[in-house]
């Protein structure tokens, strides 16, 4: 049978979360719409009858990721959001149960940080969820190196709020994942850089910081950092040998700005769709 569209009239869907957000057994969405000038945060519950009503969230644009997940310890689904364009912040829904939600808003910043992407990570190992949060969308009027484009931890406290631990900076950035990568038992970090400075540092592109312990890290990447320009990143075991491997998928939208040795050429005729980079073992890159 051909594919059936579930839902139609997005505006600029950027990231979607599955959950049973309702506790009625069925699985629903939760949806990210980025847009422009509209957009929203909303969750779409399925009826049961192939339809899917919408519950609007936050009706502002600039929505850019989700994540779903029991963040009081009630038993029950809530959603952490970033939000970008104009009012950027992270921003908690505190589920009932029964599919309502009560938001605050946990941290704030500027408006023309970038905010692109925010995972729940644990840094310290010390119980409590901490907030890693990514900063570097220079797509607009502004493509100038920002020093204040990087990425930040923000370490939770026992009273709900949080508090910056770590900044590293890093031009453009884009996205970041914690894992293990080294196997030495504490959460290393993966950060890609979509607007790197390619004119001084574009090695940027990609970086590996490898966690030394009490919030420091020592940083690394890999030769030719820049033969792709990465845009998205995962992290999982893709050769089942027990350790993190990433994936990075290029995508060539804009020149690389202040390069001067030929880089675009080279991207449109060599630069891979996606790179996996293998992880080689304890201690490995």
């Amino acid at each position: 049978a051909p594919p059936r569209p579930l839902l139609t009239g997005l505006k600029r869907p950027v990231h979607l979360d599955l959950a049973d957000l309702n506790g009625d057994g069925r699985q629903d969405f939760v949806i990210c719409e980025f847009g422009n000038h509209t957009g929203a945060l909303s969750w779409f519950e399925d009826t049961g009858d192939e339809t899917y009503r919408r519950h609007v969230l936050n009706p502002s644009p600039g929505a850019t990721n989700a994540v779903v997940r029991d963040l009081n310890g009630d038993g029950h689904p809530d959603i952490g959001a970033l939000m970008a364009q104009g009012d950027e912040g992270i921003d908690l829904y505190l589920n009932d149960g029964h599919g309502r939600f009560s938001r605050t808003r946990v941290l704030r910043f500027p408006p023309v940080y970038g905010s692109n992407h925010f995972s729940f990570v644990d840094a310290n190992a010390d119980g409590i969820q901490d907030i890693l949060y990514v900063n570097g969308d220079n797509a607009d009027i502004t493509p100038i190196l920002k020093p204040y484009h990087g990425l930040r931890l923000f370490l939770g406290r026992a009273d709900g709020s949080f508090e910056e631990g770590f900044f590293f900076p890093l031009n453009g950035a884009i996205s970041a994942e914690a894992a293990d990568f080294d196997g030495d038992g504490d959460l290393d970090i993966a950060a890609i850089s979509y607007f790197p400075d390619y004119a001084r540092t574009p090695e940027e592109s990609f970086v590996l910081l490898r966690n030394r312990g009490d919030l420091t890290f020592d940083a690394y990447t890999f030769e030719d950092a820049q033969r792709g320009r990465w845009l998205r990143m995962a992290v999982g075991d893709l050769d089942g040998d027990q350790d993190p491997d990433i994936l990075l998928g290029s995508n060539i939208s804009f020149g690389p700005q202040g390069d001067r040795s030929g880089l675009f050429e080279r991207w449109m005729r060599e630069a891979p769709s996606v790179l996996i980079l293998e992880n080689t073992g304890p201690g490995g890159e």
